[in-house]
């Protein structure tokens, strides 16, 4: 019973890992564990500002701004593999590396597409399973795989890849979890005991990482010793390297910032001939105090969580961006124009969060139309996602009897502290003018300073309006949580001499006691 309320508890009051509980994937993918499927859409707790942000992947199961087809791919072709670093759900798309190098490459009237195939939790052998199972493979230009320490492990734990006794490479059929683990891994109580301990030893850290950027339970132990994992990981490579090769394209390997590259993974890469971009060697030389701080303490990194942030991103789409262009002979940028020309990009997502560090200070920059273009696809991504979110709660509410509160032009429905305004036979035009809320609050300390003089909060739903289909407009919003006494809410549009009139509006009072509310009044 304790379990279970201290369960229920995380859910409502503490969705930090509702991501890992309940992780979008496709288990199993042919020869993969799990995989993204198309179209999926989360939203995830930034772990610095612990603000939420959309976590979408497009049409291909890629984390994009954009969706793909067969007849994009007639452009040159990056495809980036790879695990957490890659896929960068901790942050909002526009920050990963992935979009900005796509932003770069595109400056100098060649067609590129950073094709983002990273997935959490992925090693060498899933990375490599990927390609291999990627429909247009052939069409990648350039591929990129990003190595990070964990891989190895990653191949003695899922034995997707082994060798035979001749020592060829032998893919096995997935195994999927017992029944318990994966009752386990849907449990937001099972992240948190893993958070706790991971706060409290550097060496369980490591391994929690690995828990958390999966979004799922180990299924069993590491049970594989280094130099076998090293022995499969060189021929995955060089098996990786020769599709690629023979596909006509180039395969790179990218090692991770965090300290300098492993002697013996640098020496498979060099026996293999697989062309390198260290991104240690790169980000200490574009910030040489780099190379002076623990990984723990970089400004490269979030504050609570061992993945690189913002700043960290912008870097590496710097770092690839020198190597790329220098292949594809790209006009070479110094490191200030690439700064300026980033500068323009993150302008249109409202600047850098934590990328500011590392990047001289502020954003001053105005944004490029190229910019404001990708930003407004990454807005039809997330207005789709609110779309598919507002059905799912205003067909809950509305089937609930007893939840109308306002009957006018437009009905109004409360369920707890969602607001929800529904119209039938309504047309496109009606949700574009704006709705209002003014929420007088049970105590004014609530408010912020600037609204206490007026009395109530003032919230505006012009983004909350959608045309659920060819009859039904309707629009929703999430209450504040300080007690609320009354109520007042319309929508009103300016005639032609520019004064307001009001299309319709209503009122209500909520009161309250120690149990909740009592009584809804509505006219």
């Amino acid at each position: 019973v304790g379990l279970s309320l201290c369960e229920v508890s995380l859910r409502l009051f503490y969705p930090k890992y509702r991501h890992l509980a309940e992780s979008n994937t496709v288990p199993p993918e042919i020869s993969r564990i799990w995989g993204r499927p198309p179209d999926i859409r989360q939203r995830v707790l930034h772990p610095d500002t612990n603000l939420f942000h959309s976590f979408h992947h497009n049409n291909w199961g890629l984390r994009q701004h954009r969706n793909f087809s067969a007849a994009d791919l007639t452009a040159t072709n990056v495809g980036v593999f790879g695990d957490s670093f890659v896929e960068n759900r901790l942050m909002d798309a526009p920050y990963s590396f992935t979009e900005p190098l796509d932003y770069l490459l595109n400056q100098h009237g060649q067609r590129f597409n950073v094709l983002n195939f990273g997935v959490s939790g992925y090693g060498t052998g899933q990375s490599f399973l990927r390609y291999k199972g990627f429909r247009y493979a052939k069409d990648l230009d350039f591929v990129v795989y990003m190595y990070f320490e964990n891989d190895l492990g990653e191949i003695a734990r899922n034995g997707l890849v082994s060798l035979d006794g001749a020592g060829n490479l032998v893919e096995n059929v997935p195994t999927p979890s017992r029944g318990g683990s994966s009752l386990t891994s849907q449990l937001h109580l099972s992240y948190l005991i893993l958070d706790v301990q991971g706060r409290l030893s550097s060496h369980i850290a490591e391994r929690i990482s690995e828990y958390r950027s999966e979004g799922r339970l180990l299924r069993k132990p590491f049970d594989m010793d280094r130099r076998l994992s090293l022995s499969i990981f060189k021929k995955l490579l060089r098996h990786w390297k020769h599709l690629v090769e023979s596909n006509g394209s180039a395969f790179w390997v990218v090692t991770t910032p965090e300290a300098p590259i492993d002697p013996s993974i640098a020496a498979v890469l060099s026996e293999e001939e697989i062309g390198v971009i260290d991104l240690y060697d790169c980000f200490t030389g574009f910030d040489p105090t780099h190379a002076q701080l623990q990984w723990h303490h970089s400004p490269y990194r979030f504050e609570n969580d061992w993945h690189w942030n913002e700043a960290g991103n912008r870097l590496a789409a710097i770092c690839l961006y020198s190597v790329l262009a220098e292949e594809i002979r790209l006009p070479t940028w110094t490191e200030a124009d690439l700064r300026t020309v980033l500068d323009q990009y993150y302008a249109a997502f409202g600047g850098r969060t934590s990328a500011d560090s590392g990047g001289g200070g502020g954003n001053t920059e105005v944004p490029s139309q190229a910019a404001i273009d990708i930003r407004e696809k990454y807005q039809a991504f997330r207005d789709k996602e609110r779309e598919v979110a507002l059905k799912k709660d205003i067909q809950k509410i509305v089937a609930t009897p007893n939840k109308r509160i306002i009957r006018s032009t437009f009905d109004v429905y409360l369920d707890g502290r969602s607001l929800v305004w529904i119209k039938e036979a309504c047309r496109p035009a009606d949700t574009v003018e704006r709705f209002f809320l003014h929420i007088i609050p049970v105590d004014e300390e609530s408010l912020s300073v600037r609204r206490r003089e007026q009395g109530f909060a003032n919230l505006d739903f012009y983004f909350s309006g959608i045309l659920i289909d060819d009859t039904t407009c309707a629009g929703l919003r999430r209450l504040p949580a300080y007690p609320i006494r009354h109520i007042r809410t319309g929508q009103f549009v300016r005639d032609a001499q520019g004064n307001y009139v009001n299309l319709w509006e209503g009122e209500f009072v909520m009161e309250h006691s120690a149990g909740g509310i009592e009584r809804r009044v509505g006219n």
